[in-house]
């Protein structure tokens, strides 16, 4: 981390101002300081009476206890807090700069405000609505701006940009003045869309604003026979999953580009979600069934638990996802609560409980291999009573990757090794009733259960409505 060395003109003892901030850093200078520092409180408290205050004279003690990341002028916070009241809702303080400082409660800070660090005093919570240990743990939100306070070089800068590029739009930079990051900014100006500076003692507020492309919405309907859908929202797309060998219907089908189409007697759907993650780009994306539909329209007459009469008009439009995934992280069906465990359902589904033990060791094994830091929220998962079912999802390009680069680490070589170990009387597993080869594909229906238990999101629950005799 780049360290600022403050210019300061000392009224005083040298030695004595050295041994006060021991290996603080400090340059000693005879004009164009930035501090002037006094080595006796009294001759202090003399040049206060006849002076106006000004933040930029103190103590030698009081500049030895400031020297945080660099930072030591309330006019910073009160600037920092301006900008903040003006622009923002919810807002990661990814340097913890509320915490570092003197202040214990929020003061009139008009923002949510979330932070990354630990070991501070508990009292500090009262600052924040959320404390988050790493970055992992909030990798997955979305902010309205995010507040990047340490000294950096311009390197360091853009290696943070990198590291949390999907967490929002906006930056709140401080640059010290006369700083490489500075100039490099001044410089480099054009790589954002607008970037605006609010000036403090020794720097600048610079809140940057990236060049962010347009929203593109893709929620895939998979099927495996005629949907018989038409006029559909243009964010809505048909996919026929397991199209490899099969009659060609005339939709987009899962076995072009990099696909695993060749898998769907054992997967069933879940071989179109691989190919919309290798061969899509929507910056927000996901999947429902040809007979299942998320809705956002609570209105109409209930067909069952969770479940509504399937209406076109009532599909989730392009900006309703836009806009629940501006709040939260991911679209999900509503829970379903059952009287028997996961492990139990697959069971009573195929009455076999051979096969389906089966599958489980070759699951566990597969996961504790790739994946071993799941199999807490896998066993809770399995031997629960609770899951978000049918594996239907919107969400984010980023968090749609993070789900899809874990799910398929250990799943794919799971189902050929099930499907190289099973016999069913004389027929290999492919050529079994489906209700038994498509073993993997129950298992796969709870894993998105099991990776929203061990991550930090957002979840937005809705409805589906279903279509019958289709």
């Amino acid at each position: 981390m780049a360290t600022y060395i403050p210019r300061v003109m000392i009224r005083g003892d040298v030695g004595k101002f050295n041994k006060i901030i021991g290996d603080k850093p400090a340059q000693i200078v005879d004009d164009a300081a930035e501090y002037i520092i006094f080595t006796d409180p009294m001759e202090l408290e003399n040049y206060l009476e006849n002076s106006p205050l000004n933040t930029q004279v103190m103590s030698a003690t009081a500049f030895a206890k400031k020297i945080h990341d660099g930072f030591f002028s309330y006019k910073m916070f009160a600037v920092l807090n301006k900008i903040l009241g003006k622009n923002f809702g919810r807002v990661l303080d990814f340097d913890a700069f509320f915490a570092k400082s003197d202040f214990n409660l929020r003061g009139d800070l008009k923002v949510s405000l979330d932070c990354i660090g630990e070991n501070f005093y508990p009292i500090v919570e009262n600052i924040y609505d959320k404390i988050y240990k790493s970055l992992a743990e909030c990798r997955f939100h979305i902010y309205d701006a995010i507040i990047f306070s340490n000294e950096r070089t311009p390197e360091e800068f853009i290696d943070a940009l990198i590291k949390t590029n999907d967490l929002a739009d906006k930056i709140l930079l401080f640059v010290r003045k006369n700083s490489p990051l500075e100039s490099w900014l001044a410089d480099n100006k054009n790589i954002f869309a607008q970037v605006e500076s609010f000036n403090t003692e020794n720097g600048a507020w610079c809140l940057i604003k990236k060049i962010v492309p347009p929203a593109d919405v893709g929620v895939y309907i998979v099927t495996h026979k005629d949907a018989k859908l038409s006029k559909l929202p243009k964010c809505y797309k048909i996919i026929h999953a397991g199209r490899e060998g099969k009659e060609n219907l005339g939709y987009l089908g899962d076995d072009t580009g990099d696909n695993i189409s060749r898998l769907n007697p054992f997967l069933d759907e879940v071989t179109a979600l691989y190919w919309l993650w290798k061969n899509t780009n929507h910056t927000h994306a996901g999947f429902v069934h040809y007979r299942r539909f998320f809705t956002n329209n609570f209105k109409q007459k209930e067909y069952r638990p969770g479940e509504y009469v399937f209406n076109v008009k009532n599909l989730l439009s392009e900006s309703e996802i836009i806009k629940i995934l501006g709040e939260y992280d991911i679209i999900v069906h509503t829970e379903r609560l059952s009287d028997r465990t996961q492990l139990e359902l697959m069971i009573y589904s195929t009455k076999f409980p051979e096969l389906v033990e089966l599958s489980e060791r070759v699951v566990r094994k597969h996961l504790t291999k790739n994946q071993p830091d799941y199999l807490d929220a896998y066993d809770a998962v399995i031997n629960g009573f609770v899951c978000f079912l049918y594996g239907m999802h919107i969400t984010r390009r980023n968090i749609l990757n993070a789900y899809c680069e874990w799910l398929f680490s250990f799943m794919i070589d799971a189902t050929e090794e099930l499907a190289a170990k099973v016999k069913i009387g004389d027929k290999n597993l492919i050529d079994a009733p489906h209700v038994y080869s498509r073993m993997m594909s129950f298992f796969s229906e709870r894993m998105l259960t099991v990776w929203l238990k061990k991550n930090h999101l957002k979840i937005k629950a809705l409805p589906i409505m279903y279509r019958d005799g289709v």
